[in-house]
């Protein structure tokens, strides 16, 4: 069911791109619709026919950039940073798989 009042609104917090429904106030600030990561991935918090399709659009259109911006950063660092960077987002259960793949690949190769 689609909104009947529906004003989209798009901050930056510092973690990305917050997407809210301004026309709606729940827990005392505006409705949250989405948050863009700075990957340009969405993550929706409402149903899919909640937002009109020309907000939609937008929403999918700012993440489409998003992730051009990301993506152009992050091309533009030296290997070795990128690989840094990865090492430091993964969990510690993710860098224990990872470690014990590249001693498998040294040993295999």
């Amino acid at each position: 069911m689609a909104a009947r009042k529906f004003e989209l609104f798009m901050g930056c917090l510092g973690n990305g791109i917050t997407v809210c429904n301004k026309a709606v106030e729940e827990y005392g600030d505006y409705k949250h619709v989405a948050h863009i990561s700075n990957e340009g991935n969405i993550k929706w918090y409402v149903a899919d026919d909640y937002c009109p399709p020309e907000a939609r659009e937008r929403i999918e259109e700012a993440a489409a950039q998003q992730k051009a911006k990301y993506d152009a950063w992050w091309n533009s660092l030296p290997e070795m940073k990128r690989y840094e960077i990865e090492l430091d987002r993964m969990t510690p259960a993710e860098l224990v798989e990872h470690i014990g793949k590249k001693r498998e690949e040294r040993a295999n190769g």
